[in-house]
């Protein structure tokens, strides 16, 4: 709850929870050339990446399923730590003016930040055992990549900060489903089945 509640406070240090909340949910005219495409195919790599490829690569150890629990901390994970991504891509447009460098530049720091965090912290403290060792490399470059490169082109272009962090809440339910992620209120260890 406290990386939440940090990120959440970054973004409000940031600005970017203004940016969330201050637009409309579509900020370019459909019309708009690219549009319509990209974001079927943000829509597309996120249901494909982590509702087919990630759950081929995870396993659940027996965890039944709380759907309380993944809504839950679904929604709290994919809210906080997408925008925590718009802050770090806000922080890095307001410094770089090139948008092409913008998205190159945030894309080198959040995989490092989420990679180094995972590693170190959230595997091993937070999420439950869940990685099938052998498709760690396949999540990463079927799901994580496809996933951060497409959806920060999109805000890059289209500004569109309210559907990136849907995008990132959609990928982070559905990981949290899949891993039927226990209850956050009773013992690692106690699950009920």
């Amino acid at each position: 709850m406290i990386y939440f509640a940090v990120c959440l406070l970054l973004g409000w240090w940031s600005g970017a929870l203004q940016i969330i909340f201050s637009r409309p949910l579509i900020t370019a005219v459909p019309s708009t050339p690219g549009y319509i495409p990209l974001t079927l195919a943000c829509f597309v790599v996120i249901l494909v990446g982590y509702g087919y490829i990630w759950p081929k690569g995870t396993l659940t150890h027996g965890r039944s399923l709380n759907v309380l629990a993944v809504l839950l901390f679904g929604l709290l994970w994919g809210i906080s730590e997408g925008t925590l991504f718009v802050s770090v891509w806000l922080l890095t447009s307001n410094w770089i003016s090139a948008q092409w460098l913008v998205v190159f530049v945030s894309f080198l720091i959040l995989p490092a930040f989420i990679g180094l965090w995972h590693a170190l912290y959230w595997d091993i403290y937070v999420a439950p055992e869940h990685n099938i060792a052998a498709w760690n490399g396949r999540k990463v470059l079927l799901a994580h990549v496809p996933n951060l490169s497409l959806t920060l082109i999109h805000l890059t272009l289209y500004q569109n900060a309210r559907l990136f962090v849907l995008w990132q809440t959609v990928a982070l339910l559905l990981s949290t489903y899949f891993m039927r992620f226990p209850p956050f209120w009773q013992e690692i260890g106690h699950e009920q089945n």
